[in-house]
């Protein structure tokens, strides 16, 4: 997203009594081309076979723009993920949360550091709702954000990582426990 649709996309939230936190960004190192990776997160259904926490992956409509999928994890938690923007080979930005309220936005992008070579990036930024005290969003932040965001994305790019290189299926919870997607 550019930034006068980021600023278009504040400006409906803020309508709606809604804002954007601060965002969260991990990235992993993958021994592989682009279009290796981009295969892996761009093809439908298949995101538990990369995700550790993901029990399910329904999609609904694919691909591009549009596309939504919905995303059982081992809590019982489950979320809907709207496809925004849809970058062909380089990546897609897309809202997700438990329908109908959308609790963050996510950017996924990938970086060429060689033919061979590809860096995998996913932002995270919640959704806050703006009428809230300060401490609840901040309490909010502690709890999905944060840390926690940042142990939830590196195991979700562990599990790429593994997938685009060895093609075997992450196991349930293989790089460790979440204590809001897969206790």
């Amino acid at each position: 997203m550019d930034e006068m649709e980021k600023q278009q996309f504040q400006t409906d939230l803020a309508k709606r009594g809604l804002e954007l936190g601060e965002p969260v960004c991990v990235a992993r190192i993958i021994d592989a081309p682009v279009a290796n990776v981009w295969t892996v997160i761009s093809q439908p259904g298949q995101l538990q076979k990369y995700h550790p926490y993901c029990r399910e992956n329904n999609v609904y409509i694919w691909p591009g723009v549009g596309s939504r999928d919905g995303v059982l994890f081992h809590s019982g938690l489950y979320a809907e993920r709207d496809f925004m923007y849809w970058r062909e080979g380089a990546g897609y930005d897309l809202q997700i949360g438990p329908p109908p309220r959308k609790v963050a936005w996510s950017s996924w992008n990938i970086r060429p550091l060689s033919e061979a070579r590809s860096e995998l990036l996913i932002m995270d930024t919640p959704i806050l709702e703006s009428h809230l005290l300060e401490t609840a969003k901040k309490i909010y932040m502690q709890t999905y954000f944060g840390r926690s965001i940042e142990v939830y994305l590196d195991s979700l790019l562990r599990g790429v990582e593994q997938f685009v290189m060895t093609g075997r299926e992450v196991k349930p919870r293989q790089f460790g426990t979440h204590p809001v997607y897969a206790p």
